[in-house]
C-alpha cells in the first residue's frame, strides 16, 4: 500500500471535503498568526525576496509555511486517512475516517422538512419568542412597579 493511498476512497466523500476545507481554513488562519507574530525575525540573506509576490524571504515567512504544510499532511492523515508508517498515527487517522464515513451515512438517514414544514416550523418559533418576550416584559413591569411601590427601588 504507498503511502498517499486514501483509505476508503468513495466513501463519505462530502464529509470529508468539509472537514477538510475547514481544517484548511483553521490552518491558513494558523500560519498566518504564527507569520504576524514572527514578522520581526530578521531576513534570510540580503535583499532575499520572493520573485513572484515579491515579498522579503524572512525566517518568520519559512516557519508559517513549514507550520501550513505540517498542519495540511495532517489534515491529509486525518480526513483522506494517509498513512505514515507508523501504526499509531495510521490507527487514528483511520479510526477519523470511520467516523466521518458514518457521519455521512448517518446524514443520509435523515428525513428533512420539507421547505412548507420548514417555514411553518419557524413561524411558530418566532411567534413563540414575541409571546414570551411580551410575557417577561408584563412579569417585568408589574416587579418594577410593585418595588417602586414599597420603596425598594
Amino acid at each position: 500500500m504507498s503511502l498517499f493511498a486514501i483509505h476508503k476512497k468513495g466513501h463519505g466523500s462530502y464529509s470529508r471535503i468539509i472537514v477538510g476545507i475547514a481544517l484548511g481554513l483553521l490552518a491558513l488562519f494558523a500560519s498566518v498568526s504564527l507569520y504576524n507574530v514572527l514578522i520581526g525575525l530578521p531576513s534570510i540573506a540580503e535583499n532575499a525576496r520572493i520573485p513572484l509576490v515579491d515579498i522579503e524571504l524572512t525566517w518568520g515567512l519559512i516557519c508559517s509555511i513549514v507550520l501550513f504544510v505540517f498542519l495540511g499532511y495532517l489534515i491529509c492523515i486525518l480526513v483522506a486517512g494517509f498513512r505514515t508508517g507508523l501504526n499509531p498515527i495510521d490507527n487514528s487517522g483511520k479510526k477519523s475516517v470511520e467516523f466521518l464515513v458514518e457521519t455521512q451515512n448517518e446524514l443520509q438517514k435523515v428525513s428533512w422538512p420539507t421547505r412548507y414544514e420548514l417555514v411553518g416550523s419557524t413561524i411558530v418559533v418566532i411567534i413563540s419568542v414575541i409571546v414570551i418576550g411580551f410575557f417577561i416584559l408584563g412579569v417585568d413591569w408589574v416587579v418594577s412597579f410593585f418595588m417602586e411601590y414599597i420603596g425598594v427601588l
